[in-house]
């Protein structure tokens, strides 16, 4: 039955000039996501070039009672931008860029532009979004219906709390504009709302200015307590913080279910100033007070091209065959009080698949939509594996429910864009504990025919 509106809907999108895709590649390749875990079935793509086809689509959705999947670059690893069996709403056409000197602290962009077009925008007027993902290549719709952290969140936090205002459309077709303070609900049910509410066509968010040049001091520590503490002291000076697990492998030990590699873990960090280059920062100023072990290497750079400093990463999983690998990346918010603790027992979890580099971003206090879940004083615990072999699946997917474990036990909670593992039926309502309730009313409120929908969330 789905089959059959979904060729008469496609008839329909033809007639009303609104692109979209049958192509047996374009599907197969709309029903997977960067994961490479969860496998669904799109039968339409269609890339709405503005919010008119949009509104057009989602109130034929709604009359005929076809599932739609909300999907940007398909960055997600645990189904979040997969259909199960319906039709693919692709934002990338959705790329236009508004940007006025008149307002020169914010900046409004359709849900399908990348990060990397936006910096393209905005660096000629020397300014930045105030928060930015590691990866420019995700688009802006898709990095705020999951949240969107990076290397300044200790001082921006995540994303979605510098959404100065978005423009959507809910679930039963209506097009609204909704702010803080004008459909506050709509709003915070879309910010870290997994497109399962509203689609977004555009978003306006907060900038700052930044200075022409940024210094990096690359930093190892030995010890992890002094790690931790250093980048405390650091989030209040410091405008880019990165930590990093790195293994320092000597040799094999025996275990009581076999020989193991045997690990020093070094704690590296990141510490970036911006600057002009008339007064370049002092390193006995930016580093006072500071006990790590080594200071490897300081590299300047120009501030707006450092957003970009991961290219080479993502660039080389393709040249290697690594990016059609599985991608279980693993990521979770943790109280900062349990880090000594916890970071050593996920660490010792993880087979050597894993690789090392896992990063540690820390996320400042700041009002934040109700749905993304966080505990107070948190850190960002990132497992990002550049490749899994699928020879080594049930080995990965056994030690990061295990990892999972240990995040819940010690009142963590998972960040919601990356591998999830099993959905057990209880789920949803110990992530969300007290929300959960004002979760399902959200998806009944404006999306009261269950419209949008994915894998994770059907």
């Amino acid at each position: 039955m789905v089959s059959q509106k979904i060729f008469s809907l496609a008839h329909q999108v033809s007639e009303m000039g609104i692109p979209f895709d049958r192509d047996a590649a374009v599907l197969a390749a709309a029903s997977t996501d960067f994961g490479h875990l969860i496998q669904g079935q799109s039968q339409l793509v269609v890339q709405p070039r503005q919010g008119e086809d949009v509104v057009a689509l989602m109130q034929k959705a709604n009359r005929y009672q076809l599932p739609i999947t909300l999907r940007g670059k398909g960055c997600s690893q645990n189904g979040q931008s997969i259909s199960p069996r319906g039709m693919t709403l692709n934002t990338s056409r959705l790329d236009d860029i508004r940007y006025s000197k008149a307002l020169p602290q914010q900046v409004t962009c359709g849900a399908g532009t990348t990060w990397r077009q936006l910096v393209a925008m905005l660096k000629p007027h020397q300014c930045l979004p105030c928060m930015m993902p590691l990866n420019l290549n995700l688009t802006i719709g898709g990095t705020l219906s999951a949240g969107g952290f990076g290397a300044n969140s200790h001082r921006y936090g995540p994303a979605i709390a510098n959404v100065i205002a978005l423009e959507v459309v809910t679930g039963a077709g209506e097009r609204l504009w909704c702010t803080p303070d004008k459909h506050p609900d709509l709003y915070a049910a879309v910010l870290g709302g997994q497109g399962r509410c509203a689609v977004i066509l555009s978003a306006t968010l907060a900038t700052r200015p930044i200075k022409p040049q940024i210094r990096t001091y690359f930093l190892v520590y030995e010890d992890l307590e002094t790690w931790i503490r250093d980048q405390h002291q650091l989030c209040d000076r410091i405008d880019y913080l990165e930590g990093f697990c790195s293994a320092n492998m000597q040799g094999l030990q025996k275990t009581p279910t076999g020989r193991r590699p045997l690990v020093q873990w070094l704690w590296g960090l990141h510490v970036s100033v911006e600057f002009d280059p008339a007064t370049p920062p002092q390193q006995e100023q930016v580093l006072a007070g500071l006990n790590y072990h080594k200071l490897l290497y300081i590299e300047d750079d120009d501030t707006a091209d450092y957003a970009a400093r991961y290219d080479l990463r993502f660039q080389s999983m393709q040249a290697s065959g690594a990016w059609q690998q599985l991608h279980p990346w693993f990521d979770c918010l943790l109280p900062v009080s349990t880090a000594t603790e916890i970071i050593p027992q996920i660490l010792e979890i993880l087979p050597p698949c894993f690789g090392d580099g896992h990063r540690v971003l820390w996320v400042a206090e700041r009002p934040t939509p109700r749905f993304l879940m966080k505990p107070e004083q948190a850190f960002l615990f990132a497992v990002l594996p550049t490749g899994i072999p699928l020879s080594l699946k049930t080995q990965a997917l056994t030690a990061l429910e295990q990892a999972h474990q240990l995040v819940i036990k010690a009142g963590g909670k998972r960040y919601l864009s990356g591998w999830l593992g099993e959905i057990t039926p209880d789920f949803w309502s110990q992530h969300f504990g007290p929300n959960w309730p004002a979760w399902q009313q959200a998806k009944a409120t404006f999306d009261p025919n269950h419209v949008l929908c994915s894998k994770l969330f059907p």
